[in-house]
């Protein structure tokens, strides 16, 4: 074991972010972006900040799990107490788990019960891309956009019809395949991927918890996806989309409750018409439902069951005044439990307006949004953006935004056990939050450098007190800087970047739970023929487990290794070994992750 001094880490991290942009190639990347502002903009001409990460690249990553590709991202730290199938926590610039709005295809992932949606059981096979927006993006999407949003798109069809496949096995007797198929004939798209996957896992629980026990904790995974869709001419498209996701997984009791094991299923379907009616006007209409099943056998058992059921219109209009964007949404929410909650419904509906133009090398945008909770009432939110390519390559961008979440159905209205503290507030009222970010950007010959500079106040924060009560007592202030860069010098590929941030909770004026002050990550890869190799370095800083700066979990850096070989034309095997150095570290106080493991696979790639 390698020790990591965490009071080296920015210079270490600076230092890699200025040697990832000193040479660049010949050509330029420039993705299309729609989550930004909910219509396809090319990534240069926003002034959000935005990342984008394709599905080859996230399934050659080495990565097990979305939370652990995401993580390696700038504004992004990723938390998990345990292996795959345990609680995950995506952090975007610091602020709360909750604070980030999850989309699949343009639907909300479904909640569990505490409020939180299960991103990381979200198999990699079935993905297309994700797209992170970092900060308040409220004035678009409603609540829980306090911290950004993550939106997924899965697999969709597209070219001549092929299939893919894969194989892989790994440490902890780690099994798992996918296949897929999908294409267009004539004006017909579609995609169906199935993966399913098993482990022996390893002992989540260090010995000093009280949750001990002495076994290791499997965890097993069976998912499909299917999309389906057809296109009447160029202006007139309909289609369904849907997935379905099984995740298996043993945790510890301790003495309290022996092999205790979890279930969920997570499931989508939705169904969309995209219009163009004339020119200057397109029409997306979006029904859906999503759900969440928990089911917990143990000492102790629990089911619960989120029904979200869905709708959205937007219509997106070009005016010689700009581009305007019109738009309601109505979302339903179901809790069915074993356990006897007060509430177990809720709905909100929703209008939104937003605005873009370029005037020159001036681009502008505004959203306004107002939602009308059967809970608490109205609540309005907006946004603004400005960026300004002041020459060649170069871009000065700054936004600001206002947001909002909801408490969960846990935190108003758990019950409570006869003689204990209460375990819920029925009078808890939602959190509010102000963002504003601004920095300097330069892209070109395929080379990205920025650095970001942000803010976001959380009024009402929702935090526990001395009796595990929920109440609006703190806020949250977080102030922070991020610097990223990726270039290539020829045949090779570098990235880097480091996140500087004060997540601060104002009562206290100590560092919220489990936030690092300082992150970051680097990789470096290269192709020679039909080879190529990567290496990977994810860093993070001393972090808190609970309120008040207790419960202290020392820095770590992770370096991961990988080794491509393309057997033939649309076969390749992949060698992954992470955590080389078999780095003993904590994401939660009293809980165990992963030691060196190593992982091969074999993928076929139709074409």
């Amino acid at each position: 074991m390698i020790p990591f001094p965490s009071r080296r880490l920015p210079l270490i991290l600076a230092a890699l972010v200025a040697a990832s942009v000193q040479a660049a190639p010949d050509t330029t990347l420039d993705p299309v972006v729609v989550t930004a502002t909910r219509t396809a903009e090319a990534r240069s001409s926003l002034s959000s900040d935005v990342s984008v990460i394709e599905g080859d690249t996230l399934r050659a990553s080495g990565a097990q799990t979305m939370g652990e590709a995401l993580g390696r991202l700038p504004g992004v730290q990723f938390n998990r107490v345990g292996g795959p199938g345990q609680p995950a926590s995506l952090y975007l610039r610091g602020a709360n788990s909750n604070h980030t709005l999850v989309l699949i295809d343009g639907q909300r992932l479904a909640p569990g019960p505490d409020g939180g949606a299960a991103f990381d059981t979200i198999p990699l096979a079935m993905i297309e891309r994700v797209e992170i927006v970092r900060g308040s993006a409220s004035g678009l999407y409603g609540a829980d956009a306090v911290g950004g949003v993550v939106q997924i798109f899965t697999k969709a069809g597209d070219g001549k019809p092929s299939g893919s496949a894969s194989i892989d096995y790994g440490s902890h007797r780690t099994v798992g395949g996918s296949a897929g198929y999908g294409g267009a004939v004539g004006d017909t798209r579609f995609s169906i991927t199935v993966d399913a996957r098993n482990s022996d896992g390893y002992d989540i629980t260090r010995p000093e918890s009280m949750y001990a026990e002495d076994d290791d904790d499997a965890w097993r995974q069976r998912s499909a996806t299917l999309s389906l869709s057809h296109r009447f001419d160029e202006r007139h498209e309909v289609g369904l989309r849907g997935f379905y996701v099984q995740t298996d997984a043993d945790y510890d009791g301790g003495s309290y409750d022996l092999d205790p094991h979890s279930r969920r299923k997570q499931s989508s379907i939705s169904a969309y018409s995209n219009n163009r009616f004339t020119e200057n006007w397109q029409s997306d209409l979006l029904i859906g439902q999503g759900r969440d099943r928990y089911v917990t056998d143990s000492a102790y058992p629990s089911r619960s069951l989120i029904i979200q059921d869905q709708a959205q219109w937007t219509n997106t209009l070009q005016s010689d005044a700009g581009q305007w964007l019109l738009g309601l949404e109505y979302l339903r929410e179901r809790l069915d439990s074993d356990t006897d909650y007060s509430e177990t419904r809720r709905n909100n509906r929703a209008a939104l307006a937003g605005w873009q133009h370029d005037f020159g090398a001036h681009h502008l945008q505004a959203n306004l949004r107002y939602d009308d909770n059967s809970q608490f009432g109205g609540a309005t939110t907006g946004g603004l953006g400005y960026a300004w390519r002041f020459t060649q390559g170069w871009q000065l961008f700054a936004n600001g935004g206002t947001s909002f979440h909801a408490p969960s159905f846990v935190d108003l209205y758990f019950p409570s056990w006869p003689g204990f503290p209460p375990a819920a507030n029925p009078n808890l009222v939602p959190e509010k939050g102000r963002s504003l970010d601004g920095g300097l950007r330069w892209q070109g010959n395929g080379s990205l450098v920025d650095a970001t500079l942000f803010y976001n106040r959380i009024r009402n924060l929702i935090v526990l007190d001395e009796n595990y009560t929920p109440q609006n007592l703190a806020e949250a202030r977080i102030r922070g800087l991020t610097l990223n860069g990726s270039t290539r010098l020829g045949s090779l590929e570098f990235n880097a970047n480091a996140t500087w941030q004060d997540p601060e909770d104002e009562e206290t004026g100590k560092v919220l739970p489990r936030r690092a002050r300082v992150y970051g990550a680097a990789g470096v890869a290269q192709t020679l023929g039909d080879w190529r190799w990567q290496a990977n370095l994810a860093a993070v800083g001393k972090r808190y487990d609970q309120r008040d700066a207790q419960g202290r979990m020392g820095g770590y850096g992770l370096v991961d290794l990988g080794l491509d070989y393309r057997i033939a034309r649309d076969w390749q095997t992949q060698l992954r070994v992470n955590n080389v150095f078999d780095r003993e570290y904590q994401q939660g106080l009293g809980y165990a992750s992963d030691g060196r493991t190593a992982f091969i696979k074999l993928v076929y790639e139709g074409h």
